[in-house]
């Protein structure tokens, strides 16, 4: 022990190029996604008018991608597997326009280094040439026939990094996350055919996961696009972005709010998928701020911007970008909120002056306005007497008197009319949660209870209060009757995309073990066949779809079937509340509120709903004394 040195004592020293290899190869190939992501944009960039993907036991075993693009002179074959070895960029003025999708030379290195790889070119048809590289090092350089294009064939993918390897998922989640990749690149280049295929082990059946015919690359071809991957009935909920934008290179679709059910949000720039944060977040305030914070509809967005005006060089795998021109961000945003406003059905007002008094204004303040537009008797609405001066009608009255000269006077009464009569205040009961008991004050227009403590306010939203009430309910009875299910006499079917299908099919186990039962179809579709004996079959199949586009999109479920099983009750559960629980502007009375509140107070989360919203905001009696500047 006394003879180790530590790492700032030892001599510095030159890395072997086996080992550099390695530790750039875990930048750019995580997974077997990874490596289809890698090879699908060679062939993109190489030309190809069509791809072929086949995996084996998800691509863990076996990645083969092959294409009919330009292919690969012969001389050049061994320099394509050298790192940093490229022939789309040779100055760094080119790194500052970068117009492909690769373009640092590493994938075919990095691939090479932690795997069995092979390569099969050919510029002219039947005249190509094979080399094969066995972790970094060349085993076979020969000629081959070989028709144009290129195949590439990766297999024992980390068999030489252990630690990696074991890090690995099961096949049908590794299948999925390559899905996503091909669909994403299907999504931005329609004028490409691209054919995926699946075999659980070599030699085995092959599966074919994805097809889609190459289209037209204008805007009819890209809704045919969306249309091969997600279904017709998807189509028919899209509205295209302004047509003005387009001039602009700002393109695509979004959909209504029958769309909203799943996360169904994708984001091209320059023919590149991204999860751009920049991006995404215009769009999800846009969603906030004109759907007032519901579920974002689908969105397929298109930007085609010069490649000098973004950076694609701050990210090892280029899944983000950095626009130079910050005035992009603005227009995007600005064709989002007018592409939200169109599929909702509405068109911007115009803003123009009235010809003539069209609404005149009634008063509910403690005054009245004449016929002729004089203010008159601006008096108390306590105890109006003639001997009582009245006080001068504020400017703004006097104002809009003049403007509307038939005005007539409102009834006097409250600034704001009270929608539900007060309720009596009652004390309420609570046990358990470490509070004083509570006197109910009342509810505030239909939508919170006033609860009075010893030293605070206490507000509470009803709508989250009661379903995190029905949510411990349905969480505790699903629990006790997971296999308690109703078969479907009519089946519901949903039109998928290739991921989501994958998706659905890690799911399955989990979802039958809560009483849904679900089918395969041709095509992509999956039907659901029998349901939850609690669930409505409407609610089931948009909880179905739910959980299949967000683990599409990159939710990682549990690898274990309890696990799952667990993670799909609880989306069960926290659907099932939110749809029973009482709504806004929904009038209780005194009996119904402290019920609520009683079994909210022993609910073991009383502060948050199953979504992670607040239920309960107190405000102390510092707090007020503060805010009416007492302290």
């Amino acid at each position: 022990m006394g003879s180790e040195r530590t790492a700032a004592e030892r001599p510095l020293r030159r890395l072997a190029d086996t080992l550099i290899s390695k530790i750039a190869a875990g930048e750019v190939v995580e997974r077997p996604s990874s490596v289809v992501k890698e090879l699908v944009e060679n062939a993109l960039d190489a030309g190809a008018t069509r791809i072929e993907i086949d995996l084996v036991n998800g691509g863990n075993d076996r990645i083969a991608v092959g294409d009919a693009g330009a292919g690969i002179a012969a001389g050049d074959l061994l320099l394509a597997v050298e790192r940093h070895a490229t022939s789309k960029i040779a100055s760094f003025e080119d790194l500052l326009h970068v117009g492909t999708l690769g373009f640092r030379g590493e994938a075919l290195s990095s691939i090479a280094a932690v795997s069995k790889c092979e390569l099969q070119t050919a510029r002219s048809a039947g005249d190509g040439h094979r080399i094969r590289i066995e972790g970094g090092e060349v085993t076979i350089n020969e000629p081959v026939a070989h028709p144009r294009g290129t195949t590439v064939t990766v297999e024992s993918l980390f068999y030489n990094v252990p630690a990696r390897k074991q890090f690995l998922k099961r096949a049908p989640t590794e299948l999925r996350q390559a899905t996503m990749v091909v669909q994403g690149y299907a999504l931005a280049r329609p004028d490409v055919t691209f054919v995926m295929g699946h075999s659980l082990i070599s030699g085995a059946p092959r599966r074919e996961v994805l097809r889609v015919q190459a289209t037209e690359t204008d805007s009819a071809g890209r809704l045919e696009r969306i249309g091969q991957l997600f279904g017709t009935d998807l189509v028919h909920h899209l509205t295209p972005l302004p047509e003005a934008r387009r001039q602009q290179g700002i393109g695509g679709f979004i959909g209504d709010s029958e769309t909203a059910r799943g996360r169904r949000q994708f984001v091209f720039v320059n023919g590149r998928l991204l999860r751009d944060r920049a991006v995404l977040g215009i769009y999800y305030k846009a969603v906030k701020d004109l759907l007032k914070g519901g579920p974002a509809p689908a969105l397929f967005l298109f930007l085609d911007v010069p490649p000098e005006s973004v950076d694609v060089n701050v990210h090892p795998q280029k899944a983000e970008v950095r626009f130079r021109d910050a005035a992009v961000l603005g227009r995007v945003g600005s064709a989002l909120r007018r592409g939200l406003e169109a599929a909702k059905g509405e068109e911007p007002a115009p803003l123009r002056e009235p010809d003539g008094p069209v609404a005149p204004p009634g008063w509910t303040g403690a005054g009245e306005v004449r016929e002729t537009g004089v203010a008159v008797a601006w008096g108390r609405a306590d105890a109006p007497r003639e001997s009582d001066p009245a006080p001068q009608a504020p400017d703004w009255a006097e104002k809009l008197a003049s403007r509307y000269g038939d005005a007539r006077a409102a009834p006097a009464g409250k600034l704001a009319e009270v929608a539900y009569s007060p309720q009596p205040s009652t004390p309420v009961p609570l046990s358990g949660r470490g509070r004083d008991s509570l006197r109910l004050i009342g509810q505030y227009k239909g939508t919170m209870i006033l609860l009075e403590g010893p030293e605070s306010l206490l507000v509470v939203d009803q709508h989250v209060a009661h379903e995190r009430i029905l949510y411990e309910r349905f969480r505790r009875s699903l629990g006790e009757q997971q296999s308690a299910s109703q078969t479907l006499l009519v089946p519901r079917v949903l039109e998928l995309s290739a991921a989501e299908h994958a998706a659905l099919a890690e799911c399955s186990a989990g979802l039958e073990r809560c009483g849904f039962s679900l089918s395969s179809l041709s095509g992509g579709s999956a039907a659901i066949t029998a349901i939850p004996a609690v669930l409505p079959d409407v609610e089931a199949e948009s909880l179905v779809l739910r959980i299949a586009t967000r683990v599409a999109a990159g939710d990682e479920l549990p690898s274990e079937e309890e696990a799952l099983a667990e993670y799909l009750l609880t989306q069960l559960a926290a659907s099932r509340a939110c749809r029973a629980a009482v709504k806004m502007h929904q009038a209780l009375s005194p009996e119904k509120m402290e019920g609520l509140i009683a079994e909210l107070f022993a609910c073991d989360h009383p502060y948050t709903c199953p979504h992670g919203r607040p239920v309960v905001l107190e405000l102390t009696d510092r707090d007020l004394e503060r805010r009416f500047k007492r302290r």
